[in-house]
C-alpha cells in the first residue's frame, strides 16, 4: 500500500478556500475528497497540502499526522486506488509530511 504514495513539491498550487477548525477536520475533508474522486472513476488521486499554521491557525505537525493517518486508512479500505500523489505547496508542508511519512509509514527509512 505504501508504494502507492508519492510526494511532490509544487509551486503555485491553489490553496483551498475553506475553513477547518482542527487537524482532524482537515483529515476528514481530504478523505472525503478522495472518496468523491474514487466514486467518480478516478484511480490516480492527489491531495494538495499547505502550511496549516498560516492557513488555519493549527499546528502543521499535528495536521500532517492526522492527514497521513486518514489517507493511509483510505488506501487500505480502497485497494483499487492505483496511486496517491501528495502535493506540497510550501516548504513547511513538504518538511512535515515527508518527516511523518518517513517516520511512521515508509517501508524503507532514508539515510541520516
Amino acid at each position: 500500500m505504501t508504494e502507492k504514495v508519492h510526494f511532490q513539491r509544487r509551486e503555485n498550487l491553489p490553496m483551498p478556500l475553506n475553513f477547518l477548525a482542527s487537524p482532524e477536520a482537515l483529515a476528514e475533508w481530504y478523505a472525503g475528497g478522495l472518496l468523491w474522486s474514487l466514486e467518480h472513476g478516478e484511480r490516480v488521486l492527489s491531495i494538495s497540502c499547505f502550511d496549516t499554521k498560516m492557513a488555519y491557525g493549527f499546528d502543521m505537525n499535528r495536521a500532517a499526522q492526522a492527514v497521513l493517518r486518514a489517507v493511509t486508512d483510505f488506501l487500505y479500505d480502497h485497494p483499487e486506488v492505483e496511486r496517491l500523489d501528495i502535493l506540497c505547496g510550501d516548504d513547511a508542508s513538504w518538511r512535515a509530511y515527508n518527516f511523518y511519512w518517513n517516520m511512521l509509514y515508509a517501508e524503507h527509512k532514508p539515510e541520516h
